[in-house]
């Protein structure tokens, strides 16, 4: 691959300094991503001087097969689609979270129906690929009706124009979407996934993510010195030397801001997410975007702060559902913090969710 870093030799790098620790069923996803990032250069044109984009500007229906990764939560999904992006200079591959890419797509299709497109698609393909015919997607998953039901048309157009996939997902292509709304008009996009991609498997292992959760304390009582630094410490070992900075989430044309997110963790006090006017939806936004969330100062809740009870039911049950991890700050135990009536019954559900998904002490 001419002088650029193939994604086993960034591996290995993360190996020797410590980083991450040796798992046999990365090291066989890398060879996989490897063959791909490989594949790539070899279909490079000599004169192109590294810019892969005149070869796919000219090679619509790129024969390069793209590449999807799928295993159990903490298997270091995120590192490895990491790893083959960093593989590219600048310009050549984007990388997206999947929700993020369709935000994207959906916004760009509406620009081209109002400027009168007569195929708003085709025109939002090209809009979509300005910045890179290779797209590096983390956490492929497909819930939303409006997606699914543009997926087979938006991919076929993309494809066509050269488009080479790499992403990572929970689960296999023939679980997407399951269950979902007319499900049967979305099968074509699975077989076209499964068409232009290998799929691999990887190999149980160790859950990296729980691992480094293990011992950390899931609830902390108090708002002092020590609680802070305490919710600190976690974030700095989840983030495993990714700066934190803020990041904007948009849910349906809303920003939600985030002060402080680094790699898939985010940390954010109560009342910027449960205090604000968010839906339901917006926290399934961000649960998709997150493997977890380290949450501060939830307060006791009575029914004069029955909204901010209700937004922080329905964050709980967003994370619980995609089976994200917590870590919070609050100034009760758990079984105290609600203290209402209007949502007694309901919240009943949230407590023992809670309980789970801080596990007091993660084991």
């Amino acid at each position: 691959m001419s002088d650029r870093k193939k994604p086993s030799d960034l591996y290995k790098s993360r190996l020797n300094d410590g980083g991450i620790t040796p798992d046999d069923g990365q090291a066989t996803a890398v060879k996989q991503l490897d063959y791909v990032a490989e594949q790539l250069q070899s279909a490079e044109p000599k004169q192109a001087k590294g810019l892969l984009s005149r070869f796919f500007a000219s090679q619509p229906n790129s024969p390069v097969k793209g590449l999807y990764l799928y295993g159990g939560v903490g298997r270091g999904k995120t590192m490895l689609m990491n790893l083959f992006h960093e593989s590219f200079t600048a310009g050549l591959a984007q990388r997206l979270h999947f929700h993020d890419f369709m935000m994207k797509a959906h916004d760009a299709i509406d620009v081209a129906r109002k400027q009168g497109a007569s195929d708003p698609i085709e025109v939002a393909a090209d809009t979509l690929l300005a910045d890179g015919h290779i797209i590096c997607f983390d956490e492929m998953e497909v819930r939303d009706i409006a997606d699914a039901m543009i997926l087979q048309r938006l991919f076929t157009a993309l494809w066509d124009r050269g488009m080479v996939v790499v992403s990572t997902s929970n689960r296999h292509p023939d679980d997407l979407y399951k269950n979902g709304l007319h499900r049967d008009r979305f099968l074509p996009f699975i077989e076209a996934l499964k068409h232009r991609l290998d799929i691999h498997a990887i190999a149980d292992g160790t859950d990296w993510r729980r691992s480094i959760l293990s011992g950390m304390t899931g609830w902390h009582i108090g708002k002092d010195a020590v609680v802070k630094q305490a919710l600190a410490d976690s974030f700095k070992k989840l983030a495993r030397g990714h700066e934190a900075k803020a990041e904007t989430v948009i849910s349906a044309g809303r920003e939600l801001i985030l002060s402080r997110a680094a790699r898939d963790v985010a940390w954010c006090s109560f009342d910027s997410l449960c205090g604000a006017s968010y839906s339901a939806r917006d926290f399934l936004v961000l649960a998709d975007r997150f493997a977890g969330l380290i949450l501060s100062d939830v307060p006791v809740m009575g029914d004069p702060e029955q909204n901010e009870a209700r937004r922080f039911m329905w964050l709980i049950d967003a994370f619980y559902d995609r089976e994200r991890f917590l870590i919070a700050s609050a100034a009760a135990p758990i079984s105290e913090i609600y203290t209402g009536s209007q949502w007694a019954f309901e919240f009943a559900r949230t407590e023992s969710r809670l309980t789970e998904m801080t596990m007091v002490n993660f084991r």
